[in-house]
């Protein structure tokens, strides 16, 4: 019995065990199961590859189904391979952003773009932030992004800057985003790099220099672009988009002179019809550049007001329908209304005369109204409205003068002054005084308020604003705030007192005050 427990004796019998089993085994009918060995062999191999997740043989049958998937455009099966391959490597970006096209391509929009700010905000890819740029941003208005989507614009091309800076449209791109948002210190190395592929880049970056106040780097990007455009010119002489650039930048530099030769030289040597009034429409712009240096750095002075009005005699000859050209000479045959020098006379009616009808009777019109010739005035302006029917200046100042009337048209001044602001992007606060003002007069205060507040920011506007704002709110009961604004117009009427420039008179009925002729460059481009 002591044997059993003996763990001798149990190795010496599992040995005689096995030798035993091996002799008995029968070799001679070994060949007759070769088949079912080979059976069992063959799925227990199978079995182990089916189960086995990281089998090569497996990844290249998937491969080889999604290639022919996509050859065939049959995205579902894509989709289903795509899913079992990520279920294997869940962590690949590559898997994750083919998958996310796959969505696309089958119209789930929304999951795709998902799956691609995902892989952007978690792995920085930058496939996917390509593809997020190119369908959810290009081609849209910046002014139509919300906030939120700013900002992700902003962060992609920031990523993919930093992955591909030398990559052109990427950095233009970031750049202008840069511009947009307001970030100029930031775009001006990128558009100072641009400059080497893109000359007027320099000139952009030039002009957000200097309204950083950094004059100094900002003449010398200017400096270095009109370098570069000069020497394209001389290798083609004949080109007036080069000429243009050159002017530009001599412009910029305040080297008025060198640009209107410049021009002038273009559009002798311009070989199209096109290319000369282009040409003849920016020799004009450089002559207004010209003058508004000289009024910011002149005494104004006769003889100075007499050389502004020869210049624009050549604007008007070279450009007769360059809206800036026809405001600057609207602007300084109103200022000099007063002038009875025979020569700023003469030169002063001839300019007028030589001005497009439409602009000419606005003149006229406005002069008129300035002088308390209220009926002159409407006269005038409804003939220049006739012939430009889309200026909002002219329908502003129609709307003042048929409302300072006393037999006036209330309702139909108020349709005239609502149709001038419609048709002016941006229009300034002296139409919406002038609209307040009629609305006061036909009894409407509480919709007159809006219009008057925009008023009270513009000096020349801010008294009579003030002053009928009191009204309006002592109409609609609110002592308080009327005669905060009776304060404020006492104060507006002592600060003039003292010193400030006086504008030109008014009739003393009006309460509006007519707009400023640069808003005429509405219509007169058609001339």
């Amino acid at each position: 019995m002591i044997q059993y427990f003996n763990p001798l004796s149990w190795m010496r019998w599992s040995r005689q065990f096995v030798a035993g089993w091996f002799l008995s085994f029968p070799v001679r009918d070994v060949p007759k199961s070769m088949i079912a060995i080979l059976v069992i062999g063959t799925l227990v191999v199978s079995s182990i590859a089916a189960w086995s997740e990281k089998s090569g043989w497996r990844e290249r049958l998937l491969d080889r189904q999604l290639q022919t998937a996509i050859e065939r455009d049959d995205y579902g099966t894509a989709e289903l391979v795509l899913d079992r391959k990520i279920r294997l490597t869940p962590d690949d970006t590559q898997l994750l952003y083919r998958l996310g096209l796959t969505k696309d391509a089958l119209d789930e929009r929304e999951t795709a773009t998902e799956m691609m700010r995902t892989l952007v905000s978690t792995k920085r890819h930058d496939p996917a932030a390509r593809w997020l740029l190119q369908n959810e941003f290009v081609g849209k208005d910046w002014s139509t992004l919300s906030v939120p989507e700013k900002d992700e614009f902003g962060e992609l091309l920031k990523l993919l800057y930093s992955e591909a800076p030398n990559d052109l449209a990427i950095k233009t791109m970031y750049a202008d985003y840069l511009i947009a948002n307001g970030d100029f210190n930031k775009a001006i190395p990128l558009l100072d790099d641009l400059s080497r592929i893109q000359p007027m880049r320099g000139l952009q970056a030039a002009a957000l220099a200097r309204s950083q106040g950094n004059d100094a780097l900002a003449d010398r990007l200017a400096t270095r672009t009109l370098d570069s455009v000069n020497q394209l010119i001389e290798e083609d002489p004949t080109n007036s988009i080069l000429a243009l650039a050159v002017a530009q930048n001599q412009l910029f530099l305040m080297r008025h002179a060198e640009a209107i030769r410049t021009l002038e030289a273009a559009i002798r040597r311009a070989k199209t019809d096109e290319d000369k009034r282009t040409l003849a429409m920016a020799l004009g712009d450089g002559i207004v550049a010209w003058i508004k240096h000289m009024e910011s750095t002149s005494t104004n002075s006769k003889q100075e007001r007499l050389l502004a009005l020869q210049m624009l005699q050549v604007a008007l000859r070279n450009a007769p329908n360059n809206p800036r050209v026809l405001t600057v000479v609207a602007d300084l045959v109103l200022a000099t209304l007063n002038d009875d020098d025979e020569q700023l006379v003469a030169v002063r009616n001839a300019l007028v005369s030589g001005s497009s009808p439409g602009i000419a009777h606005f003149i006229r019109g406005t002069a008129a109204l300035m002088k308390g010739d209220v009926d002159r005035a409407q006269t005038s302006l409804e003939l220049a409205a006739k012939e430009l029917p889309n200026s909002g200046a002219i329908l502003n100042n129609l709307a003042v003068a048929i409302s300072t009337k006393d037999e006036g048209n209330l309702e139909r001044a108020l349709q005239i002054s609502e149709q001038a602001i419609r048709q002016t992007p941006n229009a300034t606060p002296h139409f919406y005084e002038t609209r307040g003002q009629i609305l006061l007069r036909l009894g409407r205060p509480k919709d007159a308020i809006p219009d008057l507040e925009r008023a009270v920011s513009v000096p020349s506007l801010a008294k009579n604003a003030h002053l009928s704002l009191a009204k309006c709110y002592e109409a609609i009961g609110d002592d308080e705030i009327a005669k905060l604004h009776t304060e404020a117009a006492q104060a507006d009427e002592g600060d003039n007192a003292v010193g400030s420039p006086a504008e030109p008179a008014e009739p003393e009925k009006n309460d509006s005050k007519t707009a400023n002729p640069a808003d005429t460059d509405t219509d007169t481009s058609k001339e």
